[in-house]
């Protein structure tokens, strides 16, 4: 057949594929098509599908003014046991000062075919509960009921909102495929927004009309709604999230912020200003700026100031950051803005971060150090919009301390982090600097590695087990983590360590410096490690399956950057003692790499009566731009590869 003949036929053929998956909108009506549907021809390895996701805000006239209605309508069909996950649902609403957004008319209902019958389940009004998320925002959250493979699920809700900053945002994309997403904004005279399309460049559709068939009165005013329609069609699942800041900085969606307010006696409200205007607004907020002058204040209350004003800078700044750690409690909650007054967070002695890092500004300044608040976005809550002025992209407030003319960022939430370091949860990109009169980011990298260092001493033991002894020296960020994941738990740590074909002997685990912060976390512990025996031959893992064995990297290419928080050091040392009667069969082939991205050395020495083997890797970079994601990539492949090889011996011919 002529080529291109076959060509026409198989484009004809995903066209009416494609078409074919073009399903019915409307809520309720679901298809034998929907139900018979096996896999989604865009991408076979789908767990689920959004068959359809319909948005739609507008404005409802109360007694003075106007609320925010949203209404969301969603369809998804489910391919496998793994995709029931999305039968969970979350709905955030927002508070502040006690109003809430309410959410309402919640419908959900699951489809299966059975014995030949379409089988329609409702949920249960009653199984829908509230979880806080922090101070603003809570998640109303349902499943659906008898959700398995091949059914179908579809849901619809609405929610008020009195805040019309508040226009909800609308993402395309999932972390599953979208076959079909549209959001249509009614706005009103009285409110003016911009909006940012992230993620691609253009929608699939976009169209305004006025809506001239429903005229409005407000006041004196006469209007019609503009009515904006964003459509977008088969988009992919957004499956990379390893190693990036935040799905919210790359996931295609369409942000709105309010921009304007134009009030009917003609006065006009801009809502986008100046960054000098925010400056100057948090410094007279109550439980900003205010916040900070009464903490100051209320210091002797807080620390002996007599004591502490005869210390260097460095080490008041380091005795109030130990003080206010150990004695005052993060609740987990972030926030820019105090949740409670000093004298409350005194008594209390516990407090979101606002609550802990603002009164630590405080305490600086009343003890001479210049200290100031840092605004910033944490890096699940996504990158700050330079541009757009708005307080209400940052979700979190830090510290800067000048200390002998050098910048120090640090935080009072985290116990176990050094003092001049924030949590990694903080490192993203910039943060604005509230002080008078001035405009200054600073940058929030960390440019220090954080290292693991790992020796292994291998000896053949009792029957076919070999013993070893292990010794994981870390520092850095990497200490963090292991002092509030592992700490010093004897049991905690023979469950994460205890993996295939290891057993970890409990009563040799021990831990150094676990209150120590500023010296490595220090991890030894002795271990029966089950080599493979095949043929009279000894397979052996140097490592003991601790190096990666799964690159994070899975996508062919990426448009977006590898974000590593901070450089990564990682260093193996292994010395195995050749049981008697043993020799060396085979030994992994030396390797170095080293540039201005990435070193790795493998290096391997042997003799009659021991191996040696040296193994590290150095990711020298915190973020690596898209455009160099095939070659960390790459890299990561051969980490894996050295990493796993195995020590080959055999048994000596007598």
């Amino acid at each position: 057949m002529n080529k291109i003949v076959i060509l026409i036929i198989s484009q004809l053929f995903s066209y009416l594929l494609i078409k074919s998956q073009d399903f019915s909108k409307e809520f309720g009506k679901v298809s034998k098509e929907e139900i018979d549907l096996k896999e989604y021809s865009r991408d076979e390895n789908a767990k689920a599908v959004v068959l359809f996701d319909i948005g739609k805000s507008y404005f409802v006239r109360t007694d003075n003014s106007f609320d925010v209605v949203f209404e969301r309508v969603t369809r998804i069909k489910i391919f496998s046991e793994a995709g029931i996950r999305w039968a969970e649902v979350e709905i955030p609403f927002y508070q502040e000062g006690g109003i809430y957004e309410k959410v309402y008319d919640i419908e959900a209902y699951t489809y299966n075919f059975e014995n030949g019958m379409l089988i329609k389940k409702a949920f249960v009004q009653s199984n829908v509960y509230d979880e806080k998320v922090n101070n603003y925002w809570s998640l109303k959250k349902f499943a659906l009921p008898d959700v398995k493979e091949g059914s179908v699920i579809e849901y619809r809700y609405k929610v008020s909102s009195q805040y019309k900053f508040n226009l909800r945002d609308w993402e395309f994309q999932w972390r599953i495929p979208v076959i079909y997403s549209e959001y249509e904004v009614k706005m009103i005279p009285f409110y003016e927004y911009t909006f940012l399309l992230q993620g691609a460049s253009r929608f699939d559709t976009y169209t305004s009309r006025a809506d001239k068939g429903n005229t409005r009165q407000f006041g004196s005013i006469e209007f019609n709604d503009l009515v904006h329609t964003y459509i977008m069609r088969n988009l992919p699942a957004f499956y990379d999230e390893e190693l990036i800041s935040s799905i919210n900085d790359y996931i295609i969606k369409v942000d709105f912020q309010l921009s304007k307010i134009n009030y009917p006696d003609g006065v006009k409200l801009d809502i986008i200003t100046t960054w000098e205007a925010l400056i100057k607004e948090l410094l007279k907020h109550k439980d900003f700026g205010k916040y900070i002058e009464k903490s100051e204040k209320l210091a002797p209350k807080v620390i002996d100031i007599r004591k502490v004003i005869e210390m260097t800078d460095k080490e008041k700044l380091f005795l109030i950051l130990e003080y206010v750690k150990s004695n005052y409690n993060w609740n987990t909650y972030n926030g820019k803005y105090a949740s409670k007054t000093p004298q409350k967070l005194i008594v209390e002695k516990l407090g979101n971060c606002a609550d802990i890092n603002l009164m630590i500004v405080g305490l600086l300044n009343k003890t001479g150090i210049e200290a100031y608040p840092v605004l910033i976005s944490t890096r699940e809550n996504g990158k700050i919009k330079y541009d757009y002025p708005y307080s209400h992209f940052f979700n979190y407030v830090i510290i800067l301390a000048i200390v002998d003319g050098e910048k120090i960022l640090t935080d009072g939430t985290e116990v176990f982090n050094l003092n001049d370091r924030i949590p990694a949860r903080c490192i993203n990109d910039k943060g604005l600097i509230i002080k008078d009169d001035l405009i200054e980011w600073i940058g929030l990298e960390c440019k220090s590695p954080s290292e693991v260092s790992t020796k292994y001493d291998i000896s053949y033991g009792m029957g076919n087990e070999l013993d070893v002894s292990v010794k994981q020296v870390s520092t850095e960020y990497d200490a963090l983590y292991f002092r509030k994941n592992y700490s010093d738990d004897r049991d905690k740590i023979k469950k994460i360590k205890d993996i295939t074909d290891i057993i970890v002997l409990d009563s040799t685990i021990s831990v150094q410096n676990q209150f120590e912060k500023e010296k490595p976390y220090i991890l030894t512990y002795n271990a029966k490690y089950k080599p493979e025996f095949v043929n009279d031959k000894l397979y052996i893992n140097p490592f003991l399956n601790e190096s990666i064995s799964d690159n994070p990297l899975k996508q062919t290419t990426r448009r977006y950057p590898v974000d590593m928080t901070y450089p990564k050091r990682r260093t193996y040392s292994t010395i195995i003692t050749i049981p008697e009667g043993y020799k060396v069969e085979y030994l992994p082939d030396e390797q170095r790499v080293g540039n201005k991205f990435f070193e790795m050395n493998y290096i391997v020495r042997s003799n009659d009566k021991e191996v040696i083997i040296d193994f590290d890797y150095y990711f020298k970079k915190s973020i690596y731009e898209a455009n160099e994601y095939t070659l960390i990539k790459a890299y990561f492949n051969e980490i894996i590869k050295k990493g796993n090889e195995k020590i080959v011996l055999s048994k000596k011919i007598s």
